[in-house]
Formats: C-alpha cells, sequence, structure tokens
C-alpha cells in the first residue's frame, strides 16, 4: 500500500478488524494517479477524480467515529466537527457555501430489504430466523450498532458525552453554592505503550464525572507527573481536596528498566516528582460491574447539566475523546467457539483500567461547607439558576 499511486481505490468490507484507521489515511496518501481527465464537466480536475470507494457494515469502529459520525452530526443536526471530511483551500481551511462546508464524502445507507431483487426474500427470512440482537440489527436492518461482546453496551455519547464548557461552568457553579466536590484520579501506566490518567469530579448526587486528563504513548515519569500538577492547578484543585491517584498496582512492583534506577519502583518516582499513588483495585469483573452501574440511567436520576430524568450517574467531558473512543471499542474476548468470554482483550484498554482503578471506592459525595462569606451580586443569577433546575431538594439545602 506504500508503493504504489492509485486513481481509484475500492475496499469491500472496510470494517473488517485487520483494516484499520491508519491503513485508510496511508491509501488515502496514495490516491494520487495522474491520469487525465477526458469528460466534459468543469468541475472535475485535470487528472480526473481520484475516488476512494468503500462498503461495510454498520459498527461503531474507526469508520463510525473517524468517517460516518461527523458526517451524520453534520447532515443530521448540523454540526461542524473537527473530524468531518469536507473540501478545503489551498491553506487547509474548509471551503464554506451559505456559511456550511462542503462533505468530501456521500453516504449511501439501505436494509438488507433494499437489496431484496438481489439476495432473495428467502435470504432476508433466514437471517431473520438466525440473526438475533446486535447481529440483526447491522446486518438485517442497517444500524450503526456495537459489534457483540461489546463490554459497555450501555455508554451512549449523546447520554454519556458533556460539553467541556458546560461541565467547567457546573463546577464553577458549585464552588459558588458552597459546595465543596471530590475529585478523584486514576493511572494507568505504560513504557512502549500508552499511559493514562484521569481526574474524576464527584457531585452532590453521586454523579461521576471525567473531567479531564491524558493518554500518551511513551511517556516519561516526569513529563507525566508535570502534566498531572498542570491538570489539577487548571481546575484550582488543592492538594488537600486530593487523596493518592488510584493506579495499577504495578507501579508498586515494576522496576524502571535503566542503569540510573535499577530497582526503584514507578511510584517511587513518581513520589519524587511530588505525585502521591495508592494501590488501585484490579479485579476487571469487580470494576466492570461496578462500572454498568454507574452507566445505566435511572428513572427518577436528573442529568446535572439539563436537568432532565432517565439520567446515568457517569458522565465524560467531549474534552476526553481518547476516552469515548476507547470504551466503543473495548470488547470482551472470544474462545475457540466464537463464544463471548468474561475477559476483555487484552488491546487499547489504557483509559479502561484508568478509569477501573479511579472507581475502586465508591466516591464519596460532594460535602457542603458553608457558602463563601462574599458572592458577588452578578453571580447570584447561578445560584437561582441552579436551584430552578435541580428543583426542591437544591433549595431546601
Amino acid at each position: 500500500m506504500l508503493s504504489a499511486t492509485y486513481d481509484w481505490i475500492v475496499v469491500d468490507q472496510l470494517e473488517d478488524p485487520e483494516f484499520s484507521h491508519k491503513d485508510f489515511m496511508d491509501l488515502m496518501g496514495r490516491l494520487r494517479g495522474n491520469t487525465e481527465y477526458m469528460g466534459d464537466d468543469p468541475d472535475m480536475p485535470r487528472v480526473g477524480p481520484r475516488w476512494f470507494m468503500a462498503t461495510l457494515n454498520p459498527t461503531r469502529n474507526w469508520c463510525y467515529r473517524e468517517i460516518v459520525k461527523p458526517l451524520h452530526d453534520f447532515t443530521e443536526r448540523g454540526m461542524v466537527g473537527p473530524k468531518l471530511l469536507c473540501e478545503v483551500d489551498a491553506d487547509g481551511q474548509p471551503i464554506l457555501v451559505d456559511g456550511k462546508p462542503i462533505p468530501l464524502i456521500e453516504l449511501f445507507e439501505g436494509t438488507t430489504y433494499e437489496n431484496v431483487e438481489n439476495v432473495g426474500e428467502d435470504y432476508i427470512r433466514g437471517m431473520l430466523s438466525t440473526y438475533t440482537g446486535s447481529m440483526r440489527d447491522r446486518f438485517v436492518y442497517g444500524k450503526w450498532g456495537a459489534l457483540s461482546g461489546l463490554i459497555y453496551p450501555q455508554f451512549d455519547e449523546s447520554v454519556h458525552t458533556l460539553k467541556h464548557e458546560d461541565v467547567k461552568l457546573y463546577l464553577k457553579q458549585m464552588r459558588m453554592m458552597g459546595y465543596q466536590p471530590t475529585f478523584v484520579e486514576g493511572y494507568d501506566h505504560g513504557l512502549s505503550r500508552h499511559s493514562c490518567y484521569g481526574l474524576f469530579m464527584v457531585d452532590d448526587d453521586a454523579n461521576v464525572i471525567l473531567l479531564d486528563g491524558f493518554r500518551i504513548a511513551e511517556f516519561p515519569i516526569a513529563a507525566a507527573a508535570k502534566l498531572i500538577a498542570t491538570t489539577r492547578a487548571e481546575y484550582r484543585i488543592e492538594d488537600n481536596e486530593l487523596d493518592a491517584i488510584y493506579a495499577d498496582p504495578d507501579v508498586f512492583r515494576r522496576k524502571a528498566g535503566n542503569a540510573r534506577t535499577v530497582g526503584e519502583t514507578v511510584a517511587n518516582m513518581f513520589a519524587e516528582e511530588g505525585i502521591r499513588m495508592q494501590r488501585g483495585n484490579n479485579d476487571i469483573n469487580a470494576g466492570i460491574s461496578k462500572n454498568w452501574q454507574y452507566l445505566t440511567p435511572l428513572p427518577l436520576h436528573e442529568n446535572p447539566i439539563n436537568g432532565l430524568h432517565q439520567a446515568p450517574h457517569f458522565y465524560v467531558s467531549d474534552a476526553c475523546q481518547w476516552f469515548i473512543d476507547e470504551i466503543t471499542e473495548y470488547y470482551f474476548q472470544r474462545d475457540g467457539s466464537d463464544e463471548t468470554t468474561d475477559k476483555p482483550v487484552d488491546r487499547n484498554d489504557h483509559a479502561m483500567d484508568m478509569w477501573k482503578y479511579a472507581m475502586s471506592n465508591r466516591p464519596r459525595l460532594a460535602r457542603y461547607t458553608g457558602k463563601p462569606d462574599a458572592v458577588p451580586a452578578w453571580m447570584a443569577w447561578h445560584e437561582i439558576e441552579r436551584a430552578q433546575q435541580r428543583g426542591p431538594k437544591a433549595r431546601h439545602k
């Protein structure tokens, strides 16, 4: 794929696990054939239309995240995200028509029923009789569901993801009203693999919100410690508001691997940088079960931002896209009979491990410490707005 040029490329079943997003990007870089265009369409480039055509079954892997969802957001909701593939000018800036970008791709979606003339009604009936659940949704109805075996099928970006600006404002409002949120941190260490850190906020209704963090490969300990400290400072979190970070128990055993620090644990090296760590719960099944509870919407629970009921207790800031990408591709392993096991696939799971460690102990509820002595008058409306959104309970407090 890296030693040829193409005028057009066709990939069948782009969603195949063996075909990665990097493969797609590599092929896009080879789509530079120079066959002359012989038609009379003035909109066609001189060297001809370079087309990338692909077929795929709906699944929420990178194909959905990187290509389909950004287009859905634009065509269905008018949202223009950074991943939307659109026409750009010589400086790489989107070309706008009536204030809107021009999508670079077309998406054709359909159910198997729309192909009945080719496959036959008996074929569809056979699929309906043998496929159930997510397989029926994907292969018959063409829905962008997840592959069977997804560990956190409850996670829904439209439900569990909050705008980062809304989360920061919510934190500010809590502090203005005299509430002290509980902050919890998790960390999963990697050498050649990713190191992952998460800063979570817990409010007075036991909502856990992933506020910020990072997922970076080959990240030196000193640099990771500095970024952790910078993240804390950004949200004005004092040391007395934090327990030690819940981390992979291996950081208390793992050797650093160079001659100058033989025998020194990763936890000790972080301590030298001013970052304290404690052992997180490494029980995989217990951690997954607890996270399921926080992800599950409850009829009478309220969303902390919009106040709507049927809300979960766990949320993610949209600034943590690395977490969203990982949770939507976190699967159970399959055995030799292609049956789902209780063991997660040991790949791209650093954010999931970090989350598990952070949730080691059920987070404490936010505690009421009293209102500040003086609240500027221009900020008072935030208290009223929060009371209206939260209802009688907040006003009673």
